[in-house]
């Protein structure tokens, strides 16, 4: 009989070095930077954590708390100047950065920060600080169809470079061997914690945010301490669902051809429709069917849902 351990090391979509740590698969050059961010960062009471697995809406919802907390600063509207991940570094990839530690020392309270890491491998300090927590997640069968778009771009070495085929994109994400994977348990500790803990943690829906974006952006809003006036009906929630809308954003320079500063990745990138259900164009109804029966098992007693 074998005694031969599993790997914990693995390249994945055959060309970025991942390794297992705690359950989960974590980027080999990112080692050093989550790492400092889980022994040095030192959050505040009032902070305010974003958290996300890839691809399930991160860009939107720096947008949408940003100018939440923004509000009475509307002409400055500094979204049309930089990108949304460069006002809202995300701390697992850019923490050595100096930019960052620019961006940390000089923020006034209350600091909006973000990471993709799951609830289970966040600092300590960030788990015992009472700081809010905002997670957002997104159907199963979208999150791959987007993040196989995503890792097509960044991770292609030349133009000429053949896309990924979406057959190992599936197989990937159903094995969890992927970045912050597996998806399932990532979505389901900060679900369990939500449910726990739901004054520090609120658990949001890509669908919902599209399907009832008012609703949804009233109760994130009251979350975050900054509830919208009723003076004036609307006004003030649309303004902010306009200025966070991935429609405006993408139509702005800086968004077109400008390189992000802190993940040095074109801001295009995190640009594609943000639609749902988009996975019908691309997926066959063999893949559809075995991930929607793996997300029916790994969410099973779990009193969540995934549906599109």
């Amino acid at each position: 009989m074998s005694n031969q351990q599993p790997p914990t090391e693995l390249l994945f979509w055959s060309s970025h070095q991942i390794r297992q740590m705690d359950g989960f698969w974590y980027q080999v050059p990112l080692a050093d930077r989550m790492a400092a961010f889980r022994s040095r960062f030192e959050p505040r009471s009032d902070d305010i954590l974003l958290t996300t697995f890839r691809k399930t809406g991160t860009t939107w919802l720096k947008a949408l708390c940003y100018n939440i907390l923004d509000k009475e600063a509307e002409e400055q509207d500094l979204l049309a100047k930089k990108n949304p991940h460069e006002v809202v570094p995300t701390l697992d990839t850019t923490f050595l950065e100096d930019r960052t530690q620019d961006i940390l020392l000089s923020s006034p309270p209350p600091q909006l920060l973000h990471t993709h890491l799951p609830y289970s491998y966040l600092p300590e300090a960030v788990r015992e600080s009472g700081c809010k927590i905002v997670y957002l997640a997104r159907n199963p069968k979208d999150t791959v169809v987007s993040m196989w778009h995503f890792y097509n771009k960044v991770l292609k070495s030349g133009p000429g470079d053949e896309p990924y085929p979406l057959e190992g994109a599936v197989e990937s994400f159903c094995s969890g061997v992927l970045p912050f994977g597996p998806f399932y348990k990532h979505v389901v500790g900060f679900w369990e914690e939500s449910r726990r803990r739901p004054q520090q943690v609120l658990f949001l829906k890509y669908e919902e945010l599209c399907r009832k974006p008012k609703e949804q952006v009233r109760k994130l809003a009251l979350f975050l301490g900054k509830p919208f006036s009723q003076l004036d009906g609307d006004g003030e929630l649309e303004k902010v669902l306009w200025r966070s809308s991935l429609d405006r954003l993408k139509k702005l320079e800086v968004n077109k051809s400008g390189v992000g500063e802190l993940n040095h990745v074109l801001n295009s990138t995190f640009f594609r429709r943000g639609t749902v259900r988009d996975w019908e164009n691309y997926l066959t109804p063999q893949m559809a069917q075995r991930i929607d029966q793996l997300t029916q098992s790994k969410l099973q007693g779990t009193g969540l849902s995934l549906d599109d």
